[in-house]
């Protein structure tokens, strides 16, 4: 079970100890914040810079070390002051619903005032949230979780959310959610969308004891579930109205040790052991027991590398024509072969971050959380 708002026992496991040091080497200290990327370059660790990417990773990287600290641990930075440190650049986000809900998540999380004006922004985005074309299945989501965060003020908020979600996001049938609500590509949708909707539901079932968003939280996990790859992969694309995976690749390894975790572990501490099997056979794939039997994690550099890649060029185009191919023109999507693929050895910045908020404090899953690879 994940809660952002609270403490577990003080303990950790030796994955969350692992991505605490790999933080430290993401971190820029004279500025503030954790670069959008870090990559192997020569055979040197170098950092790739965005602002834009940098204010919602420093955010997501902000609660997990938050709830790092709740375990006890003793993290490289003053979080409030990296996080009130950021409210000058609140203004150049606000026309972003997810970095909105982002910073209203995070200030809740760890308890401290949010800043006013990221408070009005996504009071206007509760208030106008039908009329918002720019409101994706993401945004949604961290906005849900946001809500249902340090206190029950806006929960009924989170509940109107969910019932826009479902409605122009979460396919009836199938149980998978849209990326788009309209046009070309309302039926083609990114793992990242299915995980962060299934997570949504079931911490909205979890605060309020609501069955209807259980209900579609659940079947939304059972779909992903059933199209889990055969070494645990979670797949890259899905076509929504037919629920069939259209590609695997890239497989991204925070998919397999985060993404799938944060709502396999909702579902779990709700009392649906099915889903253990799953989280355990997905995370194992970034130990090694993968298509290209090699660990994803690099303990000498504190990293996991970030995804596994097609070694042919792989452009948009490319992907639209073979995911078209998938669902009409019989084309197989299958698990690659080792030499038909390669490591891609970078890192971004919140992929380090977000174990932290799943499995800071857990005191089960040994048999991969406490890998000696981590040590």
């Amino acid at each position: 079970m994940i809660d952002t708002s609270s403490a577990g026992t003080k303990t950790e496991n030796r994955f969350t100890q692992f991505c605490l040091r790999g933080l430290e080497n993401i971190y820029i200290p004279s500025e503030h914040v954790f670069a959008a990327s870090i990559q192997l370059v020569d055979g040197k660790m170098v950092h790739v810079r965005d602002r834009d990417l940098e204010f919602r990773f420093t955010m997501n990287t902000l609660m997990g070390l938050h709830r790092m600290r709740m375990q006890g641990a003793k993290v490289f930075l003053d979080i409030e002051s990296d996080y009130h440190g950021m409210e000058k650049q609140i203004e150049e986000h606000s026309n972003s619903p997810l970095d909105i809900a982002a910073t209203v998540w995070t200030g809740r999380c760890l308890g401290t005032e949010v800043p006013p004006q990221a408070l009005s922004s996504f009071r206007h985005l509760l208030n106008n949230a039908p009329q918002m074309r720019s409101l994706g299945p993401k945004a949604l989501a961290w906005s849900i979780a946001a809500c249902l965060t340090g206190g029950t003020d806006d929960y009924r908020h989170a509940l109107e959310l969910a019932k826009l979600a479902a409605q122009r996001y979460i396919h009836p049938v199938t149980g998978l959610v849209r990326q788009e609500p309209f046009g070309l590509r309302r039926n083609w949708s990114p793992f990242g969308a299915q995980s962060y909707m299934a997570f949504a539901f079931l911490f909205l079932a979890r605060k309020t004891g609501n069955d209807w968003a259980r209900n579609i939280g659940l079947r939304t996990a059972r779909k992903l579930v059933q199209l889990q790859g055969e070494n645990g992969q979670w797949a890259w694309m899905y076509h929504v109205p037919t629920g069939r995976v259209t590609d695997y690749y890239p497989v991204f390894s925070v998919h397999q040790y985060a993404y799938a975790p944060f709502f396999l572990l909702e579902a779990i501490g709700q009392g649906y052991e099915e889903f253990r099997k799953p989280l355990v056979k997905g995370f194992r794939w970034i130990l090694g027991q993968n298509e290209i039997g090699q660990s994803m994690v690099e303990p000498a550099r504190q990293i996991v590398w970030r995804r596994v890649i097609r070694k042919s060029a792989d452009a948009k185009l490319t992907k639209l024509l073979r995911a078209i191919g998938t669902i009409y023109g019989g084309v197989k999507s299958g698990i690659k072969k080792a030499h038909d693929l390669d490591i891609d050895r970078q890192c971004w910045g919140f992929e380090m971050a977000l174990p932290l908020v799943v499995f800071s404090g857990m005191n089960d899953f040994h048999e991969i959380l406490d890998d000696k690879c981590f040590s």
